[in-house]
């Protein structure tokens, strides 16, 4: 997790920043978007028992007011892991994926996902404690996730500024081949490229887009042992998404099918994934409506 925050002044509470080699923070920087939105999914933080917005923002919290009394020292860093490990719900939906106790709430506000052993967070005083960590330093620093490398800078862009609910941005954010599908199906209706600009002219385009994203919380078509949001996103192929195996009799779903893949869309019930694709679709032509308005 890189607990850094693109600003028009390339500063974080008056400190400069010094952005990693492996990506310029600029637009398109995706790990921190601004005071209140974030992204902690590499660190495991949907991978909880309880992963409710709630959920998650009362776990965050706590650690954040505990770590803030911890003193800096190796020795009590370490200390604060074991105190996490011991008082919290070590349940994990996959239990492969590492989920790290150093993930809280930060910035002046407290409203941001972040590391709370990285060198900006003020009571850190400049020192890197991030070699404690599970992964260590290193892959703290240079680590980013698929959608990073993978997405249009475009795309990027849109997501950044239409998403401003840190729950959300951090359950799409690594959701490349669903972004990826997303965005080409709009520009596919409006036969050509959408940029931001394209939002900025048509406000209700925006809100619009954020519903449709909203559905990878929202999605009422997801089986209810899927119930867990948490995405493993690693390469290694170790949780792949369920394959989309139409019933006998089902219409084709090609043009859907990486989207309601994605979602984890259940397909026990027949005409389930019709009623699916025409949700779909009826979300797809009112965002295509409000930017050709």
């Amino acid at each position: 997790m890189r607990n850094l925050r693109a600003t028009s002044k390339d500063s974080l509470n008056g400190q400069p920043i010094s952005p990693p080699k492996a990506q310029k923070i600029d637009d398109d920087y995706l790990c921190q978007v601004s005071g209140s939105v974030s992204c902690g999914a590499c660190c495991g933080l949907y991978n909880v028992a309880n992963d409710s917005r709630a959920g998650i923002e009362a776990l965050l919290a706590a650690r954040s007011r505990r770590f803030a009394t911890t003193p800096r020292t190796v020795e009590d860093i370490l200390r604060f892991r074991r105190a996490i490990e011991q008082h919290e719900n070590q349940e994990r939906p996959l239990s492969d994926f590492h989920h790290c106790p150093y993930l809280g709430l930060v910035g002046p506000r407290q409203e941001t996902v972040g590391c709370l052993l990285h060198p900006l967070e003020p009571l850190n005083r400049g020192l890197d404690f991030r070699s404690l960590s599970h992964y260590g330093g290193m892959t703290c620093h240079i680590y980013f996730c698929p959608a990073t490398r993978l997405l249009p800078a475009r795309y990027k862009q849109m997501l950044r500024a239409v998403v401003m609910d840190w729950y959300l941005y951090g359950l799409l954010v690594t959701e490349h081949r669903l972004l990826q599908a997303i965005f080409e199906e709009i520009e596919y209706r409006l036969n050509r490229p959408v940029f931001l600009d394209d939002f900025r002219e048509h406000p209700e385009a925006c809100r619009a887009l954020e519903d449709l994203l909203g559905l990878r919380i929202a999605w009422p078509f997801r089986p209810s042992e899927r119930a867990q949001l948490v995405n493993y996103f690693f390469n290694d192929n170790r949780h792949p998404r369920p394959v989309i195996s139409p019933p006998a009799g089902e219409p084709n779903i090609e043009r859907y099918r990486t989207i309601l893949q994605e979602l984890e869309t259940r397909t026990d019930t027949a005409g389930h994934l019709r009623r699916a694709e025409l949700y779909l679709d009826s979300q797809f032509r009112f965002l295509q409506e409000c930017l050709q308005s």
